[in-house]
């Protein structure tokens, strides 16, 4: 370290110290034809090296391994170390639940009510063919398991967890009129009994969109928001008009 005199002002100097640019703080001079040509006097030179990691089964996002003494080394002072962290890459088919596996599968209604019979490939390469229950009704969101079919159990490989399937059933928008006749002789598709009053009006239902929304007509409370506020804030809700 040296110290160096600045004037700043008549009679006016300021002090600092820092390292000396001869040395460069090092302490030490090597003469320039003793210097070695390869790291010209810095004592240490760049190299590459190839660092091979075993990643265990099962490893948890974020997992680190640590090689010891592999960092950078500098003169005087201890090599540090490597540390290398997992990352797990997102999947377009499964989520990972710790040990567990989660995927959605969309189906149809026929599939829903006569069951399922599809094939999935596993993370490892497998194929695994999916089949229900002879007579298992699919219901829409249903979740059902294969037991052991998730990822191995970290540091116990000999473990696995489960997969799980959630199920989206997708609905037709229309079906033939004609096509519903063979089908009303299965009792779980027989309609609900209807009440033949002849006096009642008939309504038909239309597809719901926004627009239909009336939360702000005149007729409701003064300084309704939304629907929430009618039905959870002391609203009355909606009530049969007097006749």
């Amino acid at each position: 370290m040296v110290t160096k005199m600045q004037m700043i002002g008549p009679g006016m100097y300021t002090q600092s110290s820092g390292p000396c640019d001869d040395c460069r703080g090092q302490g030490e001079m090597i003469d320039a034809k003793n210097k070695c040509k390869e790291c010209d006097g810095k004592k240490v030179v760049k190299e590459k090296k190839i660092i091979e990691v075993s990643i265990d089964k099962g490893s948890p996002n974020g997992c680190v391994y640590t090689f010891h003494g592999e960092a950078d080394e500098y003169p005087g002072q201890e090599a540090g170390d490597v540390l290398i962290i997992c990352a797990e890459k997102p999947h377009k088919t499964f989520k990972r639940k710790g040990a567990d596996l989660m995927m959605e599968k969309e189906i149809t209604l026929f599939e829903a009510l006569t069951g399922v019979d599809f094939v999935v490939k596993h993370l490892d390469g497998q194929k695994i063919r999916v089949k229900s229950t002879p007579g298992e009704v699919i219901k829409p969101d249903g979740i059902n398991t294969i037991l052991d079919k998730g990822l191995p159990f970290h540091k116990t490989s000999f473990k696995f967890g489960n997969m799980f399937i959630i199920f989206k059933v997708v609905f037709p928008e229309k079906l033939d009129t004609n096509a519903l006749k063979p089908l009303e002789a299965l009792s779980f598709m027989k309609k609900t009994q209807t009440d033949n009053d002849k006096s009642a009006e008939v309504c038909m239902l239309e597809a719901y969109n926004e627009g239909q929304r009336n939360t702000h007509a005149q007729g409701g409370q003064e300084g309704d928001e939304s629907d929430d506020d009618e039905e959870g804030h002391g609203g009355q809700g909606v009530r049969c008009a007097q006749q």
